[in-house]
């Protein structure tokens, strides 16, 4: 009789495990909670920075060299300040023809003067103005390396206003 009259075969559903999902939700609020009590222990409380002045008479100030590269002109301005004891700059136009390992031997002349002078200062600010070439840049820095291996950027809004400032004292 059953096989006149066969049952439909019904679809079987497939059950879903839960168990896995509630095991990674465990673990995930566990993480979430431990990690909201961490935060505070994360926090880092950085003082303001302050302007420091030196009052000491006997030690001098530092002497911060600074060398701008600057557009002026058809040519370009090559700049080197210093402060110190003995404060001072040295200016260098530089012609449009002036490029590439020229602007390399150029600049590594400028800082051999300096270091000459001042054999001890091994650090040196580096600026250039918003017009002027990435890879003019480039062939000051490789030309200062040599003879100041610490070199830091300084901004070309700096840069721009130290040029200016200059301006009207421009000494070789």
């Amino acid at each position: 009789m059953n096989d006149l009259f066969p049952k439909p075969h019904r679809r079987r559903i497939q059950e879903l495990n839960i168990v896995p999902i509630l095991d990674m939700l465990t673990t995930v609020i566990f993480f979430l909670l431990l990690s909201t009590s961490f935060i505070e222990f994360n926090k880092l409380t950085v003082p303001p920075s302050r302007v420091s002045t030196i009052t000491d008479p006997i030690a001098p100030p530092p002497m911060q060299p600074k060398m701008i590269l600057v557009r002026k002109g058809d040519g370009r301005r090559l700049l080197m300040t210093w402060a110190g004891k003995t404060p001072g700059e040295r200016s260098e136009i530089i012609g449009p023809d002036i490029v590439g390992a020229a602007l390399v031997e150029l600049s590594k002349k400028v800082i051999t003067d300096f270091s000459e002078k001042y054999p001890g200062e091994k650090s040196l600010q580096l600026g250039l103005g918003s017009d002027v070439a990435y890879q003019d840049l480039v062939a000051v820095m490789d030309g200062a390396r040599e003879h100041m291996p610490d070199i830091v950027l300084i901004s070309y809004q700096e840069a721009e206003a130290r040029a200016r400032g200059t301006d009207s004292g421009v000494s070789q």
